[in-house]
């Protein structure tokens, strides 16, 4: 489904963003204040790595205008997210140093390696303080929302039927397959020796597989792909368009049942077994609940974090400095 909102509380460090960004987002002073919350300065810094968050979901350079509607929003949810800061203050939330390093070693955890966290950190002018700092913030956030205005958000099945009905059209899918698979990864860089040994432990997994092992046990003990691993090695429903155009057009040309021979991708080798073709129609409503539900809570939440923003507006200061972030 396509339902793409900015978030209004975000964590506003640990993004990558692309080199255009630099060349249309007004040059960087650490010491610009553009507005003030309640006395407390909110710099074009925060503004621009926000900004930056957002342009990494593009891909092709905005045009300035465009820029300069994401500063705009930007500043507004910065603002939002002070105003939320400070209540959980002025509710008397704390969030624990261990709470605090066993968060941002989560953070870390989602990045390949040491290095390439601390070049994000680097190219985005963070420091440790910086980064435990803005952790500490945004957990303070997330503690005073979960304990007030987001406890027991419910979505009924009645409202999960409706949305359904309304919105039909976002659930049509084409002619497809569902697939799972076994993945032996191949670096980038590998030598051909490397190469060749990926390649026969591929081979190998094939030949079990033939003579009878358990597809979804051998993909939970030998894939690579730590998204599908644990499931076996199911992809869901692959539609054409999605997938490498290797692995499409191997997947495609299966029936129900039948293993491919090895396929290789950028990624490595895979061996792919189809497990079911449908026809192009309609995802069934027990099909899609579970996501349509996802769906409803994340609007519903939105909804009763912005009233909650809006009240704390109401009663605060709030000077904008600079328009022109």
């Amino acid at each position: 489904m396509r339902h793409r909102q900015l978030a209004v509380v975000a964590a506003l460090w640990l993004v990558a963003f692309p080199v255009y960004a630099e060349s249309v987002v007004k040059p960087l002073q650490d010491s610009d204040v553009v507005a003030r919350v309640n006395g407390t300065a909110i710099q074009r810094k925060a503004v621009r790595e926000l900004v930056q968050g957002y342009l990494m979901a593009q891909d092709t350079p905005p045009d300035p205008a465009h820029v300069g509607k994401l500063a705009s929003d930007a500043l507004d949810s910065l603002i939002e997210l002070e105003l939320l800061y400070q209540e959980s203050q002025a509710k008397g939330i704390t969030v624990s140093d261990a709470a605090v390093d066993q968060e941002i070693a989560q953070s870390k955890s989602n990045f390949p390696d040491p290095q390439t966290f601390a070049a994000v950190m680097k190219a985005k002018g963070m420091t440790e303080v910086d980064l435990r700092r803005d952790t500490r913030k945004t957990m303070a956030v997330n503690r005073l929302l979960e304990g007030g205005v987001l406890k027991d958000v419910q979505v009924t099945p009645e409202q999960i039927r409706d949305f359904y009905e309304k919105n039909k059209d976002e659930f049509k899918h084409p002619a497809d397959v569902r697939a799972s698979h076994i993945l032996i990864r191949v670096p980038d860089g590998a030598r051909p020796a490397e190469r060749s040994a990926a390649r026969q432990r591929a081979e190998g997994l094939l030949a079990k597989l033939k003579a009878g092992a358990d597809f979804a046990q051998l993909a939970r003990e030998s894939s690579e792909d730590p998204v599908t691993k644990a499931l076996g090695g199911d992809l869901g429903y692959v539609d054409p368009g999605e997938m490498d155009p290797a692995f499409e057009k191997a997947a495609l040309a299966l029936a129900p049942g039948k293993l491919s021979d090895v396929v290789t991708t950028p990624y490595g080798f895979h061996i792919i077994l189809v497990t079911a073709r449908r026809d192009a129609g309609y995802d069934s409503l027990s099909e899609v609940q579970d996501r349509i539900r996802e769906v409803l809570l994340k609007s519903e939440r939105q909804r009763r974090q912005a009233d909650l923003a809006a009240q704390l507006r109401k009663k605060a200061k709030i000077e904008i400095l600079d328009t022109n972030q």
